[in-house]
């Protein structure tokens, strides 16, 4: 399997695993999961604990972003081998970018998006 597609599942689960992280979170701080209302539940949520929603919710962001620059590249007729370099530098911000959310680095964070977005644009119009 190229190794574009391997980026692509790790980038599958990072929501799931920053969700399992919050979940914790909740538990720890909130005293359980509220299963019934968990978007009211996230409303209440400040500091770290907002922090790690919100890194979430971007990582499904970022997701849907590769997975349409992927998509490009593969219609455009690309060797998925030749898009690794572009799609490994875009795994490697996205596995970044929740250590510097939930470490309140924003410029930091910034940064690494702008990369990702970079690298994704190229994956998807240049790269193949």
């Amino acid at each position: 399997m190229p190794l574009v597609l391997w980026c692509l599942l790790l980038l599958l689960l990072i929501p799931y695993a920053l969700a399992a992280l919050g979940g914790v979170y909740k538990w720890r701080n909130l005293g359980g999961l509220d299963l019934h209302h968990p978007r009211a539940q996230d409303a209440t949520l400040t500091g770290l604990g907002n922090r790690l929603r919100a890194s979430q919710s971007n990582a499904w962001e970022a997701l849907a972003f590769f997975t349409g620059c992927v998509l490009i590249a593969h219609l455009r007729g690309a060797d998925l081998d030749a898009l690794a370099l572009p799609a490994l530098l875009f795994a490697l911000t996205r596995l970044l970018h929740p250590l510097l959310y939930v470490g309140d680095l924003p410029p930091l964070r910034s940064t690494v998006v702008v990369v990702g977005l970079l690298a994704g644009v190229y994956l998807a119009i240049w790269a193949g």
